[in-house]
């Protein structure tokens, strides 16, 4: 059986064997000898092992504000050299897509190696679908928690401009994850889509849609009360070709103070992972 060479995982990811193979490939494919992905600071999954490693990945965080700012997606960009057991070796940051963190990708290939696009966009989706997949029930996507809640925070705080308070709507899905193997990828990720749409039609104009991990998704409310939400979300169901999804639903009222408040609000989170 094909086993996957040393590999570091982060303990808010919980990657099967497969998981991580097509995560190798992916980076194999763009002649990686060692391989990085970042969620912004968070280093979060290495393949293979470098005498360097410690001091090359504290100079990424180092520099991790000026990397944000040169970098644009899908573009890899050279950012050191290095010879290791006497081979001449280049690091190779390619950004990857999001809306809200710095994502990235860290190749340590050979020097002077160059790759056509179409890798590193496999290499880019391998990233977003496997660290999506692969999460535990109170792990992190590609937002890791602390990134989602504050993010989330400052967009409600936003939202409640010229409010004193608005609602909170919890989705939390039943447990999917006994599903994705027999039902395989592609479905998998489309009841997730389906799941997503459904809820996304149901927004009205100035309402905010996070989605946290594959089982939680948030609507934010402002201005409304939770009589009023709850008798507009209570209907809502999730037709699925693939099956009958259960969920529960949970709702707050959130005054601006404690929208204000970092520590108060994260603890509402905290509350529901």
């Amino acid at each position: 059986m094909e086993t996957a060479p040393y590999h570091y995982t982060s303990s808010d990811l919980n990657l099967t064997d497969y998981h991580i193979r097509k995560l190798v490939q992916a980076f194999y494919g763009v002649g990686a000898r060692f391989g990085y992905l970042f969620l912004g600071s968070e280093h979060v999954f290495t393949i293979g092992k470098s005498e360097k490693e410690e001091h090359f990945l504290s100079q990424i965080q180092e520099n991790l504000s000026t990397l944000e700012e040169s970098t644009k997606t899908y573009h890899p960009l050279r950012i050191a050299n290095w010879t290791e057991s006497g081979e001449e070796l280049q690091a190779v940051l390619v950004r990857i897509p999001h809306k809200e963190i710095f994502l990235f990708s860290v190749s340590i290939q050979k020097m002077g190696e160059e790759f056509p696009k179409s890798r590193w966009n496999l290499l880019a989706q391998a990233a977003t679908t496997y660290l999506s997949i692969g999460i535990s029930n109170r792990a992190k996507t590609l937002l890791s928690f602390r990134s989602f809640t504050e993010v989330f925070r400052r967009k409600v705080c936003e939202a409640l401009s010229g409010f004193d308070s608005g609602v909170l709507a919890l989705f939390y899905l039943q447990d999917l994850s006994p599903f994705f193997r027999p039902l395989g990828i592609v479905k998998s990720q489309e009841i997730l889509r389906e799941v997503a749409s459904t809820l996304q039609s149901a927004i009205k104009p100035g309402e905010l849609f996070f989605q946290l991990n594959v089982r939680s998704f948030y609507l934010f409310s402002p201005g409304d009360t939770v009589s009023k939400v709850n008798e507009r979300m209570e209907g809502l169901y999730f037709p699925s070709k693939h099956m009958i999804l259960d969920y529960k639903l949970k709702l707050y009222q959130v005054p601006k103070g404690e929208a204000e408040d970092p520590n108060l609000f994260s603890d509402l989170f905290m509350e529901n992972l």
